[in-house]
């Protein structure tokens, strides 16, 4: 009877534990251990309860009226950010639309048409220097021939002329020509005397002009005929 009473008493354990553990899967899910309690459970205050409305984890709506702190930040960096920025927005257009200057630029005379008179335009040898981009203009004693000019416009776009000047090398050897630079009808600058074997060097301000006027005049040389050569402005330039 002794062992009887043990049996029951031993159905009756295993009874309970079942019912405990058949709790134990309600409240914690499939994936707990049949034989206990999971930690998350077991910390909660006891098998079979439910977790509290206090202890349950939801997430705030957001409030409408608030206002997201992003939101007000100033829309323009600072000036640390500012420093950070590529050098690229340096080259960007200033607010007029101009852009800001990208060094000298340089116009040859060779490229463009005069709006007085006519030249020859090319390779050309001066003094034993060989110039590209150059202008010329035939000269010798005649009356036609001992005074040369051609006329360019300016615009008030350009603030140099530069040219090396001199007859060139198809000239009789004893031509001498003398070169002017007029701005505007006003000579800039002295006159500038050139052989065969000397050239001369021209550099003058040209700011704010409107037209420019090259000159060249027949000084000494053979007179037989009225050609002497050609006077030229090696590698005429406008900067």
């Amino acid at each position: 009877m002794f062992a009887a009473l043990l049996l029951l008493a031993s159905g009756a354990s295993g009874c309970s534990k079942e019912t405990n553990n058949c709790k134990d899967r309600a409240v914690c899910g499939k994936g707990n251990d049949s034989n206990g309690l999971s930690d998350e459970a077991a910390g909660s205050g006891g098998a079979g309860e439910a977790p509290s409305a206090d202890s349950a984890d939801f997430s705030e709506s957001p409030d409408p009226s608030s206002t997201d702190e992003a939101d007000t930040a100033e829309p323009f960096p600072d000036a640390e950010s500012a420093d950070d920025a590529p050098e690229d927005a340096a080259e960007a257009p200033s607010g007029n639309g101009e852009r800001p200057e990208q060094g000298p630029r340089t116009l040859f005379l060779s490229d463009v048409h005069p709006i007085e008179k006519d030249v020859r335009k090319g390779t050309t040898e001066i003094a034993g220097t060989t110039y590209t981009s150059s202008i010329w203009k035939d000269i010798g004693p005649s009356s036609s021939l001992n005074s040369v000019y051609v006329v360019y416009a300016l615009n008030a776009d350009w603030t140099t002329f530069t040219a090396d000047v001199g007859p060139d090398s198809d000239s009789r050897s004893d031509v001498v020509v003398d070169f002017e630079v007029y701005l505007d009808d006003r000579k800039l600058g002295e006159t500038h005397r050139a052989t065969v074997t000397e050239s001369a060097h021209i550099e003058e301000n040209v700011t704010g002009g409107i037209q420019l006027r090259l000159v060249a005049k027949f000084v000494s040389g053979s007179r037989n005929g009225s050609y002497s050569g050609q006077a030229a402005w090696g590698s005429a330039r406008l900067e």
